[in-house]
């Protein structure tokens, strides 16, 4: 069975807004949110702010890197030429130590070298021997060693050294890579 209450029981009674805390409320609430608002605003400036003085410390590290790379580059590109210097200085550095012990070897006794100039490929050399034979001997020797080509006598004349007679010739000659 179904009961109903007829009877009325205490209600409470709704408060109705004045007008006067209307006036009152407006106001608080427009203050809190410009408050909030200013907060707000405010805390995201310092954030920004201490953004901008990280980025302008990590922009003055950067310079002070970029610096040192360019520091860097500049004495590669300067170890580098003095690379180039040495290894230049090397691949000639063969050539003459081998011709010089050819040549070294190709003298005969009795011959004595005065002057030796090279140019290039070309090789002129002056000096005096005991005789014309000695001197055939070197250009045949010359010739036999492999590092010099064309071996062509100049001249050859005699010449009284110290009471002795000898013969001062000049040669010329290639050499061979």
């Amino acid at each position: 069975m179904i009961r109903i209450n007829l009877v009325r029981g205490k209600r409470k009674k709704r408060r109705e807004l004045s007008v006067g805390s209307v006036w009152i409320a407006v106001p608080l609430v427009v203050l809190a949110g410009t408050l909030y608002f200013h907060t707000t605003v405010t805390g995201k400036i310092s954030k920004l702010d201490a953004g901008i003085v990280k980025a302008n410390a990590e922009i003055v590290r950067l310079k002070k890197e970029i610096g040192e790379v360019e520091k860097f580059k500049a004495r590669k590109v300067e170890l580098q030429k003095k690379v180039d210097i040495i290894s230049n200085l090397q691949k000639g550095r063969t050539g003459p130590v081998r011709y010089f012990e050819a040549l070294s070897a190709a003298i005969p006794e009795k011959c004595w070298i005065d002057t030796l100039g090279v140019k290039d490929e070309k090789v002129t050399l002056s000096g005096v021997a005991l005789n014309n034979y000695t001197i055939a001997n070197f250009m045949t020797a010359l010739g036999q060693t492999g590092r010099f080509r064309d071996v062509v006598l100049g001249a050859a004349e005699q010449a009284t050294v110290a009471g002795v007679k000898l013969v001062k010739f000049n040669l010329t000659f290639q050499t061979v890579n």
